[in-house]
């Protein structure tokens, strides 16, 4: 029976030792000792003889050191199963030995942990005894002409492609664009009846005469010309009237001599009309000597009409400048007209495209210069404000007061206080640095805080609805927030809704605060989101 026991013992020690080789977790690090905020490799280290679901410790697991990193599962296969590993990086600020406690991972239903580690964290000890002097680095790298060149290209890029494509259609388009703008070379100066007769047979010499319709439009062409000539000087029925009609007014004419034109000339103009007519209504062909006799005969006595009529009156020549000045005139009123027309149309044409992509309301404030809107999509500044102090970013530099009087305290020293207010003071943003001798007991800073609430009644705020909120920023630092809608007073009666934000850190030294008042407004809340979750505390020990 004693027998039966011991072996019975044996065995379940033995199945325990195998099940504990299989199962193993393990952590080690790289150093035992470390500088103070360098970090340092830890790795949990999980042997297995088949996959099973294993827990890895979270980021809380490694207090009072700080996780900064981790990796993904390394899964590596070797001849006793498995073996899992995981690496974190952590790291310390503060000097002195601290344990790294137990780190529990979890295997299927069981629970391992690790051992124990002593880490001791060392300050970096500086000799500035032995610390060679330097000039003072500048602020920027000095960036060569030719850089800052390319920088605009960059940045200008479709305006300069706009530009340069622009210039080339000007150029192009160039004496169109000239004779469009200056409205008296579109205007043809009016000729007076002799001249526009004889202009007009200057054109019918350079007609090439082939066919039987050529010859029909050079007589239509002639007679006309011959027909306006008499019309407007010496009888007004000349283009309506028959061949037999005009011969009979022109020779009535010549009788009573208001006209000086010879019989012969009247004959010789008759015999050309009544040809003209056979070419046109009988398609009668007249030899090519005939019809050039005709154009000859013509001229001849346009010559002799220029003789027998005398010189434009000054009468004339008045009115013929008036009607140039008018023409000009009415040429502009139309230059006018189709630029605005084409200008107002481009105008819609490019809103309708650029509401379609970002919105009308969007596109509307872009054409109309929103000023909140410019300010949200200017380049930003990131500074700090203060010594050390709030590291924000704003749409403008914040300038320092050098009289500061505003969020002043009686029991604390304001050391530095700054401003940003827009062009139409629906943003108001300060930044105030503050110190004092005794130390604040951190359950009364929210009641010192409460105290620019009076001051911003004071200011004209109204109707002041209150919130209180705890606030991290991105640096983890802490700090309290009092916040909500408020109406500001402006300028007597006038009433504008908007919010209010109050923001305090305190330290050891003193404490800081950041207030951003706002107007209900298109794009302020863009603004206002982006300028609080920039805030950053900056601490003396990370300057």
């Amino acid at each position: 029976m004693k027998l039966i026991f011991n072996i019975f013992i044996f065995c379940f020690v033995f199945l325990q030792s195998t099940a504990s080789k299989s199962q193993s977790v393990t952590a080690t690090v790289e150093s035992d000792s470390i500088l103070i905020g360098k970090e340092l490799e830890y790795v949990i280290d999980v042997n297995l003889e088949k996959k099973d679901n294993i827990i890895f410790p979270d980021s809380t697991s490694f207090t009072p050191f700080e996780l900064i990193s981790e990796t993904k599962v390394d899964t590596i296969e070797n001849e006793s199963g498995y073996l899992f590993s995981k690496k974190y990086g952590i790291i310390s600020f503060d000097e002195g030995n601290f344990i790294i406690p137990k780190i529990k991972v979890k295997i299927g239903d069981k629970l391992f942990s690790t051992d124990s580690k002593k880490i001791t964290v060392n300050l970096v000890e500086v000799d500035t005894t032995k610390q060679g002097l330097y000039d003072i680095k500048s602020s920027f790298d000095k960036f060569s002409s030719f850089e800052i060149f390319k920088l605009g290209l960059k940045k200008n890029y479709p305006i300069i492609l706009f530009i340069i494509f622009f210039t080339i259609i000007l150029f192009y388009f160039r004496l169109k664009v000239f004779e469009f703008f200056n409205p008296l070379l579109n205007i043809q100066p009016s000729l007076r009846p002799i001249e526009l007769i004889q202009e007009r047979m200057n054109e019918l010499e350079k007609i090439n005469i082939y066919s039987a319709k050529d010859i029909k439009l050079f007589y239509s062409k002639l007679t006309f010309a011959l027909r306006s000539f008499f019309e407007k000087e010496v009888y007004d029925k000349a283009l309506e009237s028959t061949t037999s009609e005009l011969i009979f007014k022109l020779n009535n004419l010549s009788e009573i001599k208001s006209f000086s034109i010879s019989i012969d000339s009247i004959k010789r103009i008759e015999e050309i009309l009544k040809r003209a007519d056979l070419v046109k209504f009988a398609k009668f062909l007249p030899e090519k000597n005939v019809i050039q006799n005709d154009l000859k005969v013509i001229n001849e006595e346009v010559r002799l009409f220029s003789d027998l009529l005398p010189e434009p009156s000054e009468e004339e020549k008045l009115k013929n400048l008036n009607y140039l000045k008018q023409a000009e005139k009415k040429l502009k009123i139309e230059r006018v007209k189709i630029v605005s027309i084409f200008t107002l149309s481009f105008i819609f044409i490019l809103f309708i495209f650029s509401g379609l992509l970002y919105g009308f309301q969007y596109s509307l404030d872009k054409i109309t210069f929103n000023e909140n809107l410019r300010l949200l999509n200017k380049t930003w500044v990131k500074s700090e404000y203060g010594s050390p102090g709030i590291f924000v970013e704003s749409p403008d530099v914040l300038v320092r007061k050098n009289v500061a009087d505003e969020f002043l305290y009686d029991d604390f020293s304001l050391d530095s206080q700054f401003y940003f207010i827009n062009s139409n003071r629906s943003i108001e943003f300060f930044i105030s640095n503050y110190s004092f001798e005794s130390k604040i007991d951190p359950k009364d800073f929210q009641t010192i805080l409460e105290l620019n609430l009076d001051y911003l009644e004071k200011r004209g705020l109204q109707n002041m609805l209150i919130k209180y909120d705890e606030f991290k920023t991105n640096n983890k630092a802490r700090g309290i927030l009092i916040s909500g809608t408020t109406d500001f007073k402006i300028k007597g009666e006038k009433i504008r809704p908007g919010n209010y934000n109050i923001l305090g850190f305190l330290n050891e030294k003193g404490f800081k605060t950041a207030i951003l008042l706002t107007h209900d407004s298109s794009y302020i809340d863009n603004i206002k989101d982006r300028i609080i979750n920039s805030i950053e505390v900056l601490k003396e020990d990370k300057k």
